[in-house]
């Protein structure tokens, strides 16, 4: 099995490891692990299956250690349920109308990743936080500006610094998917227009490249499957930003002025409860902020030409899904995430899948990996976990596991 590719329904059963009579399928192990890797940006290697298979295992043994302790009668499970479903209606959606239609690479786009992946080039850098700021620069460049003169802007260097931005040697597939495609694109001598990465934006030139690297045929047919499997990751996560980004576009979310400032001083009083710095009434405005409520209007979305209000009662339903420190510093950019995660939700809805059968079989999973999380955090030190691991029955079936991982 190749990362991103469906193996026959037949495969997708198998198990690849049983925990206490539970079957961890195929086709379980790749739905969570591929998640895995979207989210985190890591690559597919051995040692990184071989994790996540593991804590598939942790999380079972702690799922069943939950149910024996009644914590499937929790009424937040029933709150987090509600979540997990809008989630999977929001992730079915998203599959259907891009994973599914995803073209996998071509010999020739495999081959090409194979010589970049061969070929490290020299690079520096602008970096910065805007687009704007980024295509100002960039505008200063064309008209004759030095790159290494617009680094000292960039990096605000104190004296003269001619290692302002310099990467060094970077790699194919150990930098962000949308700076390698840029940075590997280019001659050597040029630079970039601003690239948008996870990071924020840069202006990438090649200084030199590695010496042109001698490519076997046999050594490439060896390295094609794992190459290919680099490269559907990359894909999967370009083409689906940009599908995201067009989908979002065209819900044309617009961001309430007041909402946002009742919810930028609701956060910081939450930040200063959880940090124990003193609460007070006061919040960081010249006049005091609006208050929150759960009908304070934070945006507005547009859902088949109707207009849609995204409240702050609909924003904290997804709050465990958000990163607190985009909340606190960019929550216009959180709300923006929210009201994401809320289209595609009811987009699902819309398209009738409900009744789905991944629908379901995720809102299970999610629910399994909700309890098995609330046993490990009672588990700080680990003796739990050891006990119930010397005491489970596990059997994993490691030639079969390596197989699909070559395959």
């Amino acid at each position: 099995m190749a990362v991103g590719c469906s193996p026959p329904p037949s495969e997708k059963d198998r198990a690849l490891a049983e925990v206490n009579g539970y079957s961890i399928t195929v086709g379980e192990f790749e739905r969570s692990y591929v998640d895995v890797l979207i989210r985190s940006g890591q690559n597919d290697t051995p040692g990184a299956r071989y994790s996540h298979l593991n804590t598939l295992i942790e999380d079972q043994l702690w799922y069943e250690e939950a149910l024996r302790r009644k914590l499937d009668a929790d009424t937040s499970l029933a709150l987090f349920i509600d979540l997990a479903r809008k989630r999977a209606l929001g992730g079915r959606y998203y599959e259907l109308e891009f994973l599914e239609q995803l073209a996998q690479p071509t010999e020739t786009e495999i081959r090409l990743a194979f010589a970049r992946y061969k070929q490290p080039v020299i690079a520096r850098h602008l970096f910065y936080g805007n687009e704007t700021d980024a295509y100002a620069a960039y505008t200063r460049l064309q008209a004759g500006t030095s790159f290494i003169d617009e680094a000292q802007i960039c990096f605000q260097t104190s004296n003269f610094d001619s290692t302002a931005g310099w990467l060094g040697e970077v790699r194919y597939f150990q930098v962000d998917d949308a700076f390698a495609e840029a940075a590997f694109s280019l001659a050597t001598g040029s630079f970039s227009a601003p690239v948008r990465s996870r990071q924020g934006w840069h202006i990438i030139k090649i200084e030199d490249r590695i010496a042109t690297p001698i490519i076997t045929e046999s050594e490439f047919q060896n390295r094609k499957t794992g190459i290919a499997s680099l490269l559907r990751i990359r894909k999967r996560r370009l083409e689906g930003d940009r599908f995201v980004r067009t989908f979002m576009e065209n819900r044309d979310v617009r961001v309430d002025p007041q909402g946002l400032r009742a919810l930028d001083a609701a956060l910081a009083r939450i930040e200063r409860r959880v940090s124990g710095a003193p609460v007070t009434l006061e919040d960081d405005y010249d006049t005091p902020a609006p208050p929150l409520t759960s009908s304070t209007p934070l945006a507005t979305f547009v859902i088949h030409e109707t207009v849609q209000t995204f409240t702050a009662e609909d924003y904290f339903f997804w709050f465990s899904e958000l990163p607190f420190r985009e909340a606190r510093s960019r929550p216009a950019a959180s709300i923006g995430r929210a009201v994401r995660n809320e289209a595609f939700a009811l987009a699902g809805i819309d398209a009738n899948l409900e009744g789905d059968a991944i629908v379901q079989r995720d809102v299970e999973y999610y629910t399994r990996t909700y309890l098995a999380n609330s046993m490990r955090q009672l588990d700080p030190d680990s003796t739990l976990i050891d006990a119930l691991q010397s005491t489970a029955s596990v059997r994993i079936d490691s030639l079969f596991f390596d197989q699909i991982m070559v395959r």
